[in-house]
């Protein structure tokens, strides 16, 4: 077969996403744009899970016990202040990142307890958050009209633009020399352990000698089920904050506010975010890579969102959205040698924490990968836990 490319590089990157654009940005960097790197993505950068996701960086607000990925997730909430300005200085690009706290406001009693058990435990652990009586959530967010029994709330955490974050990436990758291909395709590689000397897509021929693979929800395919990361659908739905409510209400704070009613319960959020646009999410649903919207979870979530948010219903509805999340069996990422393997890497499984997770992604693979051991162990993110 003849190809319109046929190129050698140190890094060959599978997936431009935020987690595949971050890791090709941390080896340029690291290296200072000596190593040669090259993304590919089998449509555009940043234009799968990465463009439409949330963008919440929530290190603490969901986590209901300690884990590794706890830490790991503290850890990139940490960089995110120094990335901003890093990013912007670098491209130009404001990524929106906002340490505006986050709200989960408890309706039920078996839903208090719960987060007062999560005020409890992460205090002991030292970390920074608090409980609002249900005066002081009212007083802080007064359009909220089904008064809380209270919520809990994280000052540290908070948001950035997903896909601002994940073209500033690429565009400070591609400064520091790392090429993108865009639109080039493969469903499954060739795999015979313990070496891979190449990828071949619809248009190239790519050896290199290292492979990452941050494929999103595709990689276990990719990989021929060697890991088990699978598509998890999430749905958003997108509405505009008028100009004159802004103006009364500036709202700068995502807000969880418990689950819908009935079977087949949503956890339902509101992300207000900087262009204006009120997000209502999200579905959490194993539907393969079926990406159509399901009409009815829409409608149970704007029905109880409007229950907690009268105002929403004369907000205009921008439409919705779907993505598919990479998940995992443990819900925890895999990040590292793929087992059998001496130069191929897995760096997927990020689930509801792509973003969240980006910038420490990039920085403990490149240092795996230039430097043969991370400042931050990778031991129970490993894909060798999953080995058969």
């Amino acid at each position: 077969m003849s190809y319109e490319y046929e190129k050698k590089f140190d890094v060959v990157i599978v997936g431009a996403g935020v987690i595949g654009c971050s890791i090709a940005y941390s080896l340029a960097r690291k290296s200072a744009g000596k190593l040669k790197v090259a993304v590919l993505e089998r449509n555009s950068i940043g234009s799968e899970t990465s463009s439409g996701s949330a963008g919440m960086l929530a290190a603490q607000i969901e986590v209901e016990t300690q884990s590794p990925l706890l830490g790991l997730a503290l850890a990139s909430r940490k960089l995110f202040g120094p990335l901003a300005a890093e990013l912007k200085s670098a491209t130009g690009i404001d990524i929106a990142h906002s340490e505006s706290g986050i709200l989960e406001l408890a309706f039920t009693a078996e839903h208090e307890r719960a987060l007062r058990l999560r005020e409890t435990w992460q205090k002991g652990a030292g970390l920074e958050c608090e409980w609002l009586s249900s005066d002081r959530v009212v007083k802080k967010f007064p359009f909220i009209q089904k008064k809380p029994l209270g919520g809990f709330w994280v000052a540290k955490d908070g948001q950035v633009s997903a896909s601002k974050l994940t073209i500033a990436l690429a565009e400070g990758a591609k400064n520091l020399g790392v090429n993108f291909f865009e639109f080039e395709n493969f469903d499954e590689i060739d795999l015979n352990a313990p070496h891979l000397d190449f990828v071949e897509t619809n248009l190239s021929k790519f050896t290199a000698d290292h492979f990452v693979f941050a494929a999103g929800p595709w990689t276990g395919k990719i990989l021929k089920g060697l890991v088990p990361v699978e598509p998890v659908s999430g749905q958003i739905l997108i509405f505009d904050m008028p100009e004159s409510w802004r103006n009364r209400h500036p709202w700068l704070s995502p807000i969880y506010f418990g689950n819908t009613p009935g079977d087949d319960p949503v956890h339902c959020y509101f992300v207000p975010k900087g262009d204006h646009h009120l997000l209502l999410g999200a579905t959490v649903q194993s539907r393969g890579f079926d990406r159509l919207e399901n009409s009815a979870a829409s409608k149970k979530m704007t029905d109880y969102a409007c229950g907690i948010f009268p105002e929403l219903a004369d907000f205009p509805y921008k439409g919705s959205w779907v993505g598919l999340r990479p998940g995992s069996p443990d819900g925890m990422p895999l990040l590292g040698a793929l087992h059998s393997f001496e130069n191929v890497y897995v760096a997927s499984g990020h689930y509801r924490n792509g973003i969240l997770l980006s910038p420490i992604t990039g920085k403990l693979m490149a240092e795996l990968i230039l430097d043969g051991k991370p400042s931050l162990s990778l031991d129970p993110f490993s894909p060798a836990r999953f080995a058969h």
